[in-house]
């Protein structure tokens, strides 16, 4: 079947040639339809080839349309590719860009790229943790939850770690990684699956981590630059999970292609503030059914109840880890995650919920014993 493309702001009947070359087929539409392109019932073509030439700037309409429309992939053409004009382009969500004379080459390649990307594994879902305040053990729920499902899935798992000043999944999975986001983030233009397996590092899990960089020599995260990684993660694994600061817009700008969004919270009176605050704001960003809370370290003679939670949330909380301090400082310091180990409930909790978010059969297991020499005691197992 022919690539359906739509050529946008262009009277290049050259670039028509090169296009209808690659054997797309093409309609054209002035540059003022690009709005109408974004709406949310426009059925969208393959490939849309954004001729900016003749217009100083990049068009505005271009992230209203991925951000409605996320897998429609764009081309932008430009007279000369500057700096300015990519950072720009890139922002604004397109995927290549091409500067003239534009060959068939040229554009073959560019979109051979997007295509390759467009390719997800079946089944492939992404997953966001964002932890309300520091603390409150979201780093450690997004080790284990991608650990357990890295051990279920068939097309690889990968963590990608956003904490770019202060990053922890390394040592949570006691890796020691040579490269971190930073050189992937910098080098967007090359990125493919062999040079991405060059920057991450594996876990005895068969876990992929791509960490942040120990020195946090990046302040701030470039949205559009995220975004188009994590797009190229889905495209690539068959679960990408993603470990979100909370404070860096970059970060949370970047989570459009997530299936589902966790807001990890505590009981104490701050964390509950801050995840009404947290979980509002990624609501109204991202949809309502996209964003879950879960409750981390449960203590049942707190003052505060699971039921004041979800009244300040105005939402249910989806699932509550019990607390467990000597079994995670064990595995912190052994730089093990906890569910590899099933002899806890706190891993068994990791575990349910784990399945639960990729849709997976959850197992039933027998809650571990206590006490192992009460159990030969008494002749349970």
């Amino acid at each position: 079947m022919a690539l359906r493309v739509t050529v946008v702001g262009s009277q290049d009947r050259e670039l028509e040639t090169v296009l209808r070359a690659c054997g797309a087929t093409l309609s054209m539409v002035p540059m003022s339809e690009l709005a109408a392109l974004a709406h949310a019932s426009t059925k969208q073509p393959d490939l849309i080839v954004l001729d900016v030439r003749a217009h100083p700037v990049v068009p505005p309409g271009l992230s209203a349309l991925r951000r409605q429309h996320g897998g429609t992939g764009v081309i932008i053409v430009a007279k000369t590719l500057e700096p300015e004009l990519i950072l720009s382009a890139m922002r604004a969500g397109a995927n290549e860009c091409v500067a003239e004379p534009v060959t068939q080459t040229e554009l073959d390649a560019a979109i051979t790229r997007i295509a390759a990307r467009q390719s997800a594994p079946a089944g492939s879902q992404s997953l966001a943790f964002v932890g309300v305040k520091g603390g409150v053990g979201a780093t450690v729920l997004a080790v284990n939850v991608a650990t357990a499902l890295a051990r279920v899935a068939t097309a690889g798992a990968v963590l990608v770690d956003l904490h770019v000043t202060r990053g922890e999944a390394a040592l949570y999975l006691g890796l020691e990684p040579r490269f971190t986001i930073v050189e992937a983030l910098d080098n967007l233009h090359k990125l493919d699956d062999a040079f991405f397996r060059s920057l991450v590092v594996r876990a005895p899990s068969h876990l992929d981590l791509l960490a942040a960089p120990a020195d946090g020599a990046v302040t701030r995260l470039d949205a559009a630059r995220v975004r188009t990684l994590l797009e190229f993660t889905s495209k690539h694994f068959e679960y990408t999970i993603v470990d979100v600061p909370r404070t860096d817009p970059g970060a949370l700008d970047a989570l459009d292609g997530m299936k589902t969004i966790v807001v990890v919270t505590t009981q104490e009176l701050p964390s509950v503030r801050s995840a009404a605050i947290v979980a509002n704001r990624l609501r109204q960003r991202y949809g309502k059914e996209r964003v879950m809370v879960v409750m981390n370290r449960a203590d049942e003679a707190s003052d505060i109840r699971p039921a004041d939670v979800e009244q300040v949330l105005g939402a249910r909380v989806a699932h509550t880890f019990p607390s467990d301090y000597r079994v995670t400082m064990n595995a912190l310091n052994r730089g093990r995650p906890v569910v590899l180990d099933n002899d806890s409930h706190l891993a068994a909790s990791f575990e349910k919920f784990a399945r639960s978010l990729a849709g997976l059969k959850v197992e039933k297991t027998q809650p571990p014993s206590s006490s192992r020499w009460l159990g030969r005691l008494t002749g349970r197992k």
